[in-house]
């Protein structure tokens, strides 16, 4: 299976899901919401109170919930 075909995967499996992207530092889990987010996945972004890139996660656009709140309200939830 190559890369777009894992891609492709992916999406059909979190089709009509709310994903959790428990981190928000661009090594991964920014990058991962967004990409979610623009092939039309409903992303929700869980973080510790406190965390320094709450505000960078809310000022792209995402609903930012304390880790076990994002948990609670996704299917689907990718630790970064």
């Amino acid at each position: 299976m190559n890369d777009k075909e894992f891609e492709q995967l992916i999406l059909k499996c979190y089709s009509n899901k709310t994903v959790a992207i428990l981190g928000y530092q661009d090594n991964g889990g920014q990058q991962r919401a967004n990409f979610l987010r623009n092939h039309g996945i409903n992303v929700v972004i869980g973080l510790r109170i406190g965390d320094e890139n709450w505000g960078l996660a809310e000022q792209d656009g995402f609903t930012v919930l304390p880790v076990w709140e994002a948990a609670e309200l996704s299917q689907v939830a990718q630790v970064w």
